[in-house]
């Protein structure tokens, strides 16, 4: 997937500009043309993501940079991930922005692979999948760290996709069949629909209404496999996406993963990815 560096770019301004208001201050000991070489290290395992952040923001800043490691890969503590070369001002100018993406993305891109690996290892046609539950500012870096990681990156903002929540449902006081008649009066022809359930007798309904995707929204594992079942009986299994969500974490995704919905989406990933990644910059 290319991700548009236009977006990517004023975003990394913006960093830039909050970290650094006027001069930095504790530069100013250092002269203006000092030159100084730097290399990017892991100071410990994991996936990496955010190299082309890197990469954007010491070119704003007129640093070279020749990266070692490519996004996505799998590296080690003591792994050099760039070098770099500039004006010693400007290295120290980037430093804290870089590191903080590097970091956090590559948190998320590590935990993404550990929830890819369960599947994979559980030979289940599963997908992991995260949610909009992202840091405002952040979200086209968080998402793009899910990508690298093998995940699904969900919908982007609320204008990619229908999701019905069981706070539309309340204003329709339960109604699916009222709820899902008046959305599609004015769906476009190029929008799915998605609806959140959260009683498995709804499910049903909700196939049979024209959903395209089913949200089994804080079900237990042996819920989401009655909810499945259901459709099966009822032959209508295959017209419709299942995802679930709603409290997955690495603990028990391996229960929904044999339970075989299509997607488990989980805010895991990009709120609180527990897979750390250190990254440091060091000065030759």
């Amino acid at each position: 997937m290319k991700f548009n560096n236009l977006i990517l770019e004023r975003k990394i301004r913006e960093f830039l500009e909050e970290d650094c208001h006027f001069s930095d201050v504790s530069s100013s000991i250092i002269p203006e043309i000092a030159i100084s070489s730097a290399k990017v290290i892991a100071k410990s395992s994991g996936y990496i993501s955010g190299l082309e952040e890197l990469n954007l923001i010491y070119d704003i800043l007129n640093v070279s940079v020749n990266l070692v490691k490519e996004d996505g890969d799998r590296v080690k503590k003591g792994d050099i991930l760039a070098h770099l070369k500039g004006e010693t001002q400007s290295i120290l100018f980037g430093e804290r922005t870089a590191l903080n993406l590097l970091s956090h993305m590559s948190a998320i891109t590590t935990t993404t692979r550990k929830y890819v690996e369960i599947i994979k290892n559980s030979g289940k046609a599963v997908k992991i999948a995260c949610t909009r539950k992202t840091l405002p500012g952040l979200r086209i870096f968080e998402k793009k760290a899910v990508f690298l990681g093998g995940g699904e990156t969900h919908r982007f903002s609320l204008d990619d996709m229908i999701l019905l929540k069981d706070t539309h449902l309340k204003y329709y006081n339960g109604n699916i069949e009222e709820m899902m008649r008046e959305i599609k009066k004015s769906a476009s022809f190029t929008k799915k629909i998605e609806i959140e359930i959260e009683r498995v007798e709804d499910v049903l309904i909700a196939a049979k209404l024209g959903a395209d995707i089913i949200m089994l929204d804080n079900m237990t594992p042996d819920q989401v496999g009655n909810a499945i079942s259901t459709l099966k009986r009822n032959k209508v299994r295959g017209m419709v996406i299942i995802e679930v969500s709603g409290g997955i974490t690495l603990e028990n995704f391996v229960d929904y993963v044999i339970a075989e919905p299509d997607i488990i989406s989980s805010s895991e990933l990009t709120q609180f990815p527990p897979e750390k990644v250190d990254i440091s910059l060091r000065f030759d």
